[in-house]
């Protein structure tokens, strides 16, 4: 570097450090200042959000109270206030109160009610599963110890925040014991009057305490602090800083973390202000610096540089007998004339260098080996002939700077530089061999000697001489390279390998992964015979050698050390190696897929059991529908075999009416990723109609398309027959009630008009007359009220299959009528009906002893048609005239109550079996009881021993 230009550099680095304190002094303490009092701000704002939050933990926990401390909670708690659900809990009380859910537990800590209301479709829906691992025993929402005391605070639902609230069930007035807790809850997000924004520019949110939008610093401080007061706040970017506080749940755990996120004004308006104090400093030190450099350059530096381009200009121009010339008489201009002195001397001893160097070119032209000189910096000073040829190097390249380097190939400059290095430090070149690239393009591999030029003490270049020994090396580096290769392939290979002599037998090679199969060292092994160690084979039996079995991926017996035996896929070639005869032989442990064959074989028997023993059916189809694969459940529900159904479509099957239901249902869950599932109709071959609950997943392929499905299916006709049966059961009631009711108030009415008459007649006679008529209207509603008490019981208790032989044994049981023979003609046959079926039974073979007059025979048999099973009960009675046979079986139609055969009518119809009087008047009474298919059926009854 020039002296001009080290004083500038001096001077303007000492200016620029002066002026660097000053600035980093000012604007620490500035911009310091600045950022404490942004971090004070968001800290205020961070503090605001909370006081926000714990406003709604006041208002929630305001609105629990309310309810928790209220006598109709605590009588619906303690099962007295039934109809307090649907007083109060609706939909609306939902809106008004900005609650999500609300539960009710009892002192047991059992949920007595639980509801939750959906904002966006306003509908009531029921409570999140996630919300019960909060409402066991020990719960902090369930703590009564403290009857006055509300809980409140924050829980993780769905990965959702919920603002919940529970307080103890008291009186009004806070008396008794509590007897449970009302806890409730809204989610934060539907919550607007948290945002404690106080400008627009400001963003608040609420994020998970570990959502990775967080610094990794905030979130480890905020979990490190033990106390709720955890603040902090942290810089985002260069234009926003942010604050933090943790927020605990309920069980003290930090689940949440508030964010307030505002842009730096303050900062960035004191870094506007600081900068422009700096610029002032740096333009009056930059005013101040140049005048100096100005002064400095015109009386010292100007006259330093012209001597030095004088000097400059005698060396590149090669000009030996030029001189320099400096006016003046101070210290430069005697410089100067020391200068031409020197320069006088150095002028003889070149021109005897010249000479010398001369006669070495001569010299190296002559020998066939390339001969190089280079500077320190390996330029290419020199090279002979031979080196010009080869390497294709010119005058005019050795002008222009070529190096050595450049004939180098890549990461061999560096090794030559250390070659250098250690030649400079005082030793001798070792002669190391280098990768060098020639004219044509092609790679030369020679050692190269070098040796230092020196001139007046110092190393001023290196003198060289190339020797070729490309086919040398190449050969040596291809034969390690096999060896290493064919070395490294046996050792790491996971297959085991033996090298054995053909004619000893002895083992002479083996590789770690025999040893470890075998359990034996490398020197235990080499030199030992293959029968003593691996081989079961007696020694002179070889199966290779000896019988001339070929070995080729076979199973065989290796015997361990131990003397236990592994299964082994054996492969054994001969090969010659260095002229020796042997075996290479191979082989892999066979162990682990035998077993794996014995668990796929396992699990295969346990999955085709269970299917067999499956409750559920089961079954496979392509994505098109067609079934793969059912089991035998499957075919006794729908009475088709697989052969049947074998690639057909499942909705080929299901009843007409439900295709296009369920193919809604279905593509409706599938687009919304739900598990699929649906309730249908199906006909059986037989013609009976049963309901299947049917539910199946999808099976992806590799490329994540649905290949197929799998599922299963469940037969809910009991369940649905009940649910029918319950439906004309309540409706039957409701329409009983209002005719008994209409009946009883015309009878009360009656009643009323002959006590009216009583009270205006005078005569006895026609006094007692009146009274035995308003007895017989007591009698006729009091068998109103005993009538409304057993039609009460119709439809009570869900149906059930019963068997009618043991149900018409268990009615006739009760008749006491000795001249009446009874015979029951039915086979074990079971039907669905109401738990009164017995009542029927009794009211048909009762009527038939009260009027049958003559009557000696009554008779219970069967017959089977197309629409059902026909029970018939018979008798040869009076029988019942032709006008009075639709008429009996209507309420108060008959010689004493006119109920018999009307409730026998109503218990049958609850599951869809009529009844009807068929018989010859004068002659039998018969009954016949018509069951329509799928509600009876044939049973096995089981032997007693």
């Amino acid at each position: 570097m020039k002296l001009q230009e080290k004083t500038s550099v001096i001077l303007i680095t000492l200016l620029i450090v002066i002026l660097a304190l000053i600035v980093l002094f000012v604007a620490n303490i500035s911009l310091t200042s600045y950022s404490a009092l942004e971090q004070r701000y968001v800290t205020q704002d961070v503090d605001m959000a909370l006081s926000r939050l714990d406003a709604e933990y006041n208002a929630l926990s305001t609105v629990t109270t309310d309810w928790g401390q209220w006598d109709d909670t605590y009588e619906f708690v303690n099962g007295r206030n039934p109809g307090y659900v649907s007083t109060n809990i609706v939909p609306g009380i939902f809106r008004n109160l900005q609650v999500s859910f609300i539960v009710i537990t009892n002192e047991n800590g059992e949920v007595v009610y639980a509801g939750a209301y959906d904002t966006m479709n306003h509908t009531m829906i029921p409570v999140t599963e996630s919300l019960f691992p909060y409402l066991v025993p020990g719960s902090p929402l369930l703590k009564t110890s403290e009857p006055l005391k509300t809980t409140s605070g924050i829980i993780i639902l769905d990965d959702r925040p919920v603002i919940v609230a529970s307080c103890p069930i008291l009186h009004s007035d806070l008396s008794g014991n509590p007897t449970g807790s009302v806890v409730m809850g809204r989610y934060l997000d539907h919550s607007v009057t948290v945002v404690p924004l106080t400008s627009v520019q400001q963003q608040f949110r609420l994020l998970p305490a570990d959502d990775p939008g967080i610094p990794a610093s905030v979130r480890a401080l905020l979990a490190a602090a033990g106390d709720n007061n955890a603040r902090t706040t942290e810089f985002v970017g260069d234009n926003e800083i942010a604050g933090y506080a943790l927020i605990r749940d309920i069980t003290g755990q930090g689940r949440l973390i508030v964010e307030v996120r505002e842009p730096r004004t303050i900062y960035l308006q004191g870094a506007t202000t600081t900068i422009q104090y700096v610029l002032i400093v740096l333009a009056a030190g930059l005013m101040l610096g140049i005048t100096y450099l100005l002064l400095l350059d015109r009386l010292v530096l100007s006259r330093i540089t012209s001597l030095s381009t004088q000097v400059q200009g005698i060396s590149t121009k090669s000009l030996p007998s030029r001189r320099v010339h400096l006016e003046g008489n101070d210290e430069f201009a005697a410089l100067a004339r020391e200068i031409n002195g020197m320069l006088d001397s150095l002028d003889e001893a070149s021109k005897g260098l010249i000479r010398s160097e001369a006669r070495f070119h001569e010299l190296a032209d002559l020998l066939p080996l390339p001969i190089f000189e280079m500077d320190a910096d390996c330029r290419v000073l020199y090279t002979n002939k031979v080196g010009a040829e080869l390497f294709g190097i010119s005058d005019e390249m050795i002008r222009k700077d070529i190096r050595v380097g450049d004939f180098l190939i890549e990461g061999e400059g560096e090794r030559m530089r250390r070659g250098l290095n250690a030649v400079l430090s005082g030793g001798t070149s070792t002669g190391e061999i280098y990768t060098l690239r020639k004219t044509d393009g092609t790679l030369m591999r020679a050692i190269i000697s070098l040796a230092p030029i020196h001139r007046e003490g110092q190393v001023i270049g290196f003198r060289g001489v190339l020797i070729d020994v490309t086919e040398r090396v190449n050969l040596e580096e291809a034969l390690i390279e096999s060896q290493e290769y064919l070395q490294t392939l046996l050792m790491s290979v996971s297959i085991g390998i033996l090298v054995i002599d053909a004619g000893t037998h002895t083992i002479i090679d083996v590789n770690p992964a025999a040893l470890e199969m075998i359990g034996i060292t490398r020197d235990e092994i080499i030199g030992r015979s293959c029968h003593d160690v691996v081989c079961p084979a007696e020694a002179g039996k070889c199966p290779v050698t000896d019988l001339g079995i070929q070995v080729d991926n076979s199973q065989r017996i290796l015997v361990r050390s131990d003397g236990s035996r592994i299964s082994i896929i054996k492969h054994v070639v001969p090969v010659m190696l260095h002229g020796r005869s042997c075996l290479l032989e191979t082989f892999i442990d066979n162990t682990v897929r035998l077993q794996m064959q014995e668990e796929l074989q396992k699990s295969q028997e346990r999955l085709s059991h269970l299917l067999q023993t499956s409750p559920v059916g089961v079954f496979e189809s392509k994505a098109s529908g067609a079934l793969t694969y059912v089991n035998e459940r499957w075919e006794e529900m729908t009475g088709m075999t697989f052969q049947d159904m074998r690639s057909r479509p499942w909705k080929e099957i299901q009843e007409p009416l439900d295709r296009m239901r369920i193919s809604k249902e279905m593509w409706k869950k599938f687009q919304s990723r739900l598990l699929p599932d649906a309730e249908t109709r199906f006909m059986r071959p037989d013609g009976s109609v049963i309901w299947l609950y049917g539910q199946s997943v999808p099976v992806y392929d590799s490329k994540g398309q649905i290949h197929g499905y799998v599922g299963t299916i469940t037969d809910i006709t009991d369940r649905k027959r009940i649910e029918d049966a319950i439906h004309l059961a309540n409706k039957k009631l409701n329409l009983m009630n209002d005719i008994t009711r209409h009946d009883i108030l015309n009878t009360i009415t009656g009643i009323f008009g002959l006590i009216d008459m009583a009270v205006a007649s005078g005569n006895k006679e026609e006094l007692a007359r009146l009274l035995e008529q308003i007895k017989e209207e007591g009698r006729l509603i009091q068998r109103q009220i005993t009538f409304t008490r057993d039609y009460q019981g119709v439809g009570v208790h869900a149906p059930v299959w019963q068997n009618v032989r043991d149900i018409v044994s268990r009615a006739i049981s009760g008749l006491n009528n000795p001249g009446v023979s009874i015979e029951i003609e039915l086979e074990e046959t079971e039907i669905f009906a109401d738990p009164l079926l017995e009542k029927v039974f009794y009211n048909l073979a009762d009527n038939a002893v009260r009027y049958g007059e003559r009557l000696t025979m009554i008779r219970f048999y069967y017959q089977i048609s197309d629409i059902g099973l026909t029970l018939i009960c018979e008798d040869d009675g009076v029988g019942i005239p032709d006008n009075a046979k639709a008429r009996i079986f209507e309420r108060g139609v008959g010689r004493n109550t006119g109920m018999g055969l009307f409730l026998t009518r109503e218990i049958l119809r609850i599951t869809g079996i009529s009844i009807r009087e068929t018989g010859v008047y004068g002659k039998r009474a018969r009954f016949e009881l018509i069951i329509p298919n799928g509600t009876w059926r044939f049973v096995k009854k089981e032997r007693k021993e």
